[in-house]
C-alpha cells in the first residue's frame, strides 16, 4: 500500500487475511475501512487468490472508490473503474479496460452502484467480472442489505455465491434490530450456519419476543392482512418498545467472524458535541400537525392502523413541522421568510464559524435551504440523488477545499462514504428514524483527518415528532450496542 497503516488497521487486516473466504468488517465508521479492505484485496492478489475486486456500495460511494480511495491507496498495478446506468461511451471504455487482458497482472477493481444489481444491466455485469476472473466481492456500507425481503439483497448473495472470497463492511450493521445482521452474514458466508441457523424465520424467532399467536392484537393483524399464516410480529413493552431476547447469544457468535473498533479505541479524535435548537410551530402549522396526530389517534382506537397507515402519518407530521404538507389532497406550503424552522436556521448561521453541514432529509427542503444560504450570503453546493455524478463530485471537492462554505444534502444520498472533515459544525435541519443514516452522516467529518471538536446542531419542533424521533434513535442506538460490544470488546484484549 501506498500509504501507512495505524495499528487497528494492521490488527483489521490480519483478521481479514485469517478468513479469506468471507469476514466482516463492523469498524465505526471514519475509522478507515476502505483502506483496510484495499490492503486486503492487495495481500490476496498478491498471494495468488484473486484477480479481481467486486465493489458494490451506495450511489456515490461507488465512484468514490474508484476516483480516491484506490489512487491514493493501492500501490499494485491496477485497473478500476465504476458503472453508471446509461454511461456514456468513455464510461462503457473505462469498464471494458477492466475485462481486457493485454497479458499484464493487474488487479481489476469494478465497482457498482448497489442498487445497479436490480436491474439486469447492472446484475449482469457483475455476474460477467465474477465469470470472467477469480473475484472478492465486497458489499460496502452492508446494512443495505439488511433486508431479507429486497431484490437488492437477494442478488447482492446469489452474487456473492460465484465469489472466491466475500466482505461485508459497515460502521451500523445493526440499525433497527438484532435481525439486521442475519442477511449480511448470509452473503459472507451462504448456507453455513454461522449464526446457528440459515433460515431466517428461525433466527428472527430465536431473537424476538413474538406476538402470541391467539392474541387479539395478532388476530386483528391476521384478519386485516388476510395472512394465511401467523405473520412473526415483535411484541412491545408498556412503552412502545420492541422486544428482544439472548443479544449476548448473538453477540457471541459473531465475535469470531466480526472485527469491531470504535473510534475511541483507536483514534486521538476530538469530541462531539452536540446541541437541540428548539422553535415553534406556527398557528397554521400547528393546526395542520393536530389535526393529523389526532387523526393517527381515532384510526388506532378503531382499529383501522397497519404499519403502512402509520409510515403514512408519520411522514405527514415530519413534513408539517418542516413547512409544507399535502393534506387530504389540499397542499399547504410555508413561504422561507415564515417558516418557523428555516429562521431557526438562519438565527443559527449568523453564529456558525467556519465551514458547515445542513442535512435535510427532504428533496424539496434542500432548494429552500440553498436559497436561504445564499440570502445569507453564504457560497452553497448541494448533493443529493437528484444532482449528477460529475457535480457531487465538484461539491466535494469545493467544500474540502474551502471553495464552499456550506454542504447542503441528504443523508441518505451523502451520508455515507464521503470524507467532509473540513466541516467542524454539522446542522440536521430535519431527521428521520434510521439510526445507520444518523450514525454515517455524523461521521463524515469525524473520522481519520479531524483536528478540532465538531458540534451537530438539532433543530426540533417542541412537543412534536421531532423529539419522538431523537428519543428513538437513541433506543436503537443503545440496542446496536448491546448486541456489537463482545464484538468491539474482544478488539481491546
Amino acid at each position: 500500500m501506498k500509504t501507512s497503516p495505524m495499528k487497528h488497521q494492521e490488527v483489521g487486516v490480519a483478521r481479514l487475511a485469517a478468513a479469506p473466504k468471507g469476514f466482516m468488517l463492523g469498524c465505526e465508521q471514519g475509522t478507515g475501512k476502505t483502506w483496510m479492505l484495499l490492503a486486503d484485496a492487495e495481500h490476496q492478489f498478491n498471494a495468488g487468490l484473486i484477480d479481481a475486486v467486486l465493489v458494490l456500495a451506495p450511489k456515490g460511494v461507488h465512484t468514490n472508490w474508484v476516483l480516491r480511495e484506490i489512487p491514493t491507496h493501492t500501490s499494485v498495478p491496477t485497473v478500476s473503474a465504476y458503472y453508471l446506468a446509461g454511461g456514456g461511451v468513455r464510461r462503457k471504455a473505462a469498464i471494458e479496460r477492466v475485462f481486457r487482458n493485454n497479458g499484464e497482472r493487474e488487479l481489476r477493481i469494478l465497482a457498482i452502484n448497489i442498487d445497479a444489481i436490480i436491474h439486469k444491466e447492472g446484475y449482469d455485469l457483475a455476474r460477467r467480472l465474477l465469470r470472467t476472473y477469480r473475484t472478492m466481492m465486497i458489499v460496502d456500507e452492508s446494512q443495505r442489505i439488511k433486508s431479507m425481503d429486497s431484490a437488492r439483497t437477494q442478488k447482492a448473495i446469489l452474487l456473492g455465491r460465484m465469489a472466491v472470497s466475500r466482505r461485508a463492511s459497515s460502521g451500523t450493521p445493526i440499525t433497527n434490530s438484532p435481525v439486521d445482521i442475519f442477511s449480511q452474514i448470509e452473503f459472507i458466508a451462504p448456507e453455513q450456519a454461522l449464526l446457528g441457523t440459515t433460515s431466517h424465520k428461525a433466527f428472527f424467532a430465536e431473537y424476538a419476543v413474538l406476538l402470541a399467536a391467539d392474541s387479539v392484537l395478532m388476530k386483528a393483524i391476521k384478519e386485516r392482512t388476510r395472512a394465511r399464516g401467523t405473520p412473526q410480529i415483535v411484541a412491545r413493552d408498556t412503552e412502545g418498545k420492541p422486544k428482544w431476547r439472548n443479544l449476548d447469544k448473538l453477540g457471541r457468535l459473531l465475535e469470531p467472524i466480526m472485527y469491531r473498533v470504535l473510534k475511541a479505541d483507536c483514534l486521538d479524535l476530538p469530541e462531539k458535541i452536540y446541541k437541540t435548537i428548539y422553535f415553534e410551530l406556527e398557528p397554521k402549522q400547528q393546526a395542520i400537525y393536530d389535526m393529523v396526530e389526532e387523526k393517527m389517534r381515532l384510526e388506532r382506537e378503531d382499529g383501522d392502523f397497519d404499519i403502512f397507515t402509520a409510515l403514512t402519518k408519520i411522514n405527514k407530521l415530519r413534513q408539517v413541522t418542516s413547512g409544507f404538507v399535502i393534506v387530504d389532497g389540499e397542499a399547504t406550503v410555508l413561504r422561507i421568510d415564515s417558516n418557523p424552522r428555516m429562521q431557526a436556521l438562519k438565527s443559527l448561521v449568523e453564529d456558525i464559524d467556519g465551514q458547515f453541514i445542513v442535512w435535510a432529509s427532504f428533496v424539496e427542503e434542500l432548494s429552500q435551504i440553498m436559497v436561504a444560504m445564499e440570502a445569507c450570503g453564504l457560497k452553497a453546493v448541494q448533493y443529493s440523488g437528484k444532482i449528477s455524478s460529475a457535480n457531487r463530485e465538484r461539491a466535494i471537492d469545493d467544500f474540502q477545499n474551502g471553495k464552499a462554505t456550506v454542504f447542503v444534502g441528504q443523508p441518505v444520498a451523502g451520508g455515507v462514504g464521503l470524507t467532509l472533515t473540513a466541516a467542524k459544525t454539522v446542522v440536521y435541519y430535519s431527521s428521520d428514524y434510521n439510526l445507520g443514516t444518523r450514525l454515517q452522516s455524523e461521521d463524515r467529518c469525524h473520522r481519520i483527518g479531524t483536528t478540532t471538536h465538531v458540534v451537530y446542531i438539532d433543530l426540533a419542533a417542541t412537543d412534536t415528532i421531532d423529539e419522538k424521533i431523537a428519543s428513538a434513535l437513541q433506543t436503537k442506538e443503545e440496542l446496536s450496542q448491546a448486541v456489537l460490544f463482545r464484538a468491539s470488546n474482544s478488539n481491546r484484549r
